[in-house]
C-alpha cells in the first residue's frame, strides 16, 4: 500500500481551495476581509461609538502628532499621544484580534504602520490556519517523507 504523501505543495493546494493565499501574494484589501472575518472587527472612518480611535492632530504650534485612545475626546497626554509615527499604531493588532470597532481615519489606513500591522496579522493567522490544514492532512493519513 502505497503511504500519502504530505508536501507543502499539497498544503498549498488545500489552502488556496479554501480561498487562502500566502501573505505576501495578497492583496491588503483582501488581508483586512480575512482578518475582519475572522475576528468580527470593525475599521470605520465615522466616530460614532467605537472602542479605539487612531487619528492625527496637530498641536498650537504646528507640528503633527498621532493619537492612539479608547476615550473620544478624552485623550490621556501620556499614554495616548505619540510624537513619532513609528509605534502610533502598536496596539491595533489587539483591538483587532479583540473583535473591537476601531476607527482609523482614511488617510491613515494608506500609511506604512496600518499596513504593517495587517501584514502581520494576516500572517499570524495564516501560519494558524496551515497548521490546522497540516494536522487535517496527517488525521487523513498522509505523512511528510522520511529522511
Amino acid at each position: 500500500m502505497s503511504k500519502k504523501l504530505l508536501t507543502e505543495d499539497l498544503i498549498q493546494e488545500r489552502l488556496e481551495n479554501k480561498d487562502w493565499t500566502v501573505p505576501h501574494e495578497t492583496h491588503q484589501e483582501d488581508k483586512i476581509s480575512k482578518l475582519r472575518n475572522h475576528y468580527g472587527f470593525e475599521i470605520v472612518t465615522d466616530w460614532n461609538k467605537c472602542d479605539a480611535y487612531f487619528y492625527t492632530d496637530t498641536t498650537a504650534d504646528d507640528y503633527e502628532i498621532w493619537i492612539a485612545t479608547e476615550q473620544e475626546g478624552n485623550v490621556c497626554i501620556n499614554e495616548d499621544v505619540y510624537y513619532y509615527e513609528s509605534q502610533w499604531f502598536e496596539k491595533l493588532a489587539d483591538y483587532l484580534r479583540d473583535g473591537c470597532r476601531v476607527y482609523v481615519d482614511s488617510y491613515s489606513q494608506d500609511e506604512y504602520g496600518f499596513e504593517e500591522v495587517i501584514e502581520a496579522l494576516y500572517e499570524e493567522l495564516y501560519m494558524e490556519i496551515y497548521e490546522e490544514m497540516e494536522n487535517e492532512l496527517i488525521d487523513e493519513g498522509y505523512e511528510y517523507e522520511k529522511e
